[in-house]
């Protein structure tokens, strides 16, 4: 079996390489960024770096599963807890995802074009009992903007647990290809205060969460991997 693992944000990505103690030798360019071979357990993991938005995930995305043709596609990351039951650290599972920021104005939005915008993941298949304290299963909201409080407030009314910037466009196109995809995200901020967003929370804070969200997550695959069919 072949996982590919999408990895967006810089910081998410050096993360990702120090805690795997990927060396230099082992790293290769695609159009997107660095990927590399790595093995864990019994299966092989192709990780790679897509970059920030919805547009560098959407695209990195497709050519993973054009290059690669991985049977499932991971994505790994931080996000911004929105639900009030949502915890700094604590891990979410996407059961849907949806893009926030798409604003049509002119006439009125069909309904084919607001199922566009969502998805729903196939994750029954998705074994995480060992660390169920911990996990939260339900919507991440994705839009290319960090999240704020009033997003926030706004978002809670939907049910959303999270918000991101890239989530729902890899779902989108590992739906429109028929592949597998399981999205892990885990929180490392919330915005508790009115305007206040990422940019607010002080750097060394949200660095220090960030390393011990991608250690958790990289752990987390490790666990699930022979349970994944």
């Amino acid at each position: 079996m072949k996982f590919g693992v999408q990895i967006c944000s810089e910081l998410e990505w050096q993360n990702t390489k120090g805690i795997l103690s990927i060396k230099n030798d082992k790293i290769r360019q695609q159009p997107f960024g660095e990927y590399f071979e790595h093995m864990i357990g019994r299966h092989g993991y192709i990780f790679y770096h897509s970059g920030a938005t919805k547009t560098r995930a959407a695209a990195a995305c497709q050519f993973a599963i054009d290059t690669w043709h991985p049977d499932t596609v991971i994505n790994l990351g931080t996000c911004g807890g929105v639900s009030k039951d949502v915890k700094r650290l604590n891990i979410i599972l996407a059961k849907k995802t949806f893009q926030y920021d798409v604003i049509q104005k002119f006439g009125t939005p069909s309904i084919r074009f607001k199922k566009g915008l969502r998805t729903n993941l196939k994750i029954s298949w998705v074994d995480l009992g060992r660390i169920s304290e911990r996990l939260r299963i339900g919507t991440i909201a994705s839009a290319d903007q960090d999240l704020c409080h009033k997003c926030r407030k706004k978002l809670q009314k939907d049910d959303v647990l999270a918000a991101d910037w890239e989530s729902a466009s890899i779902a989108k196109v590992c739906e429109l290809n028929r592949a597998k995809c399981v999205i892990l995200r885990g929180v490392s901020d919330i915005p508790e205060e009115k305007g206040k967003t990422r940019g607010d929370i002080q750097e060394r804070e949200y660095r220090k969460n960030a390393r011990i969200i991608m250690k958790d997550l990289l752990s987390i695959i490790g666990q699930i991997n022979g349970r994944l069919y």
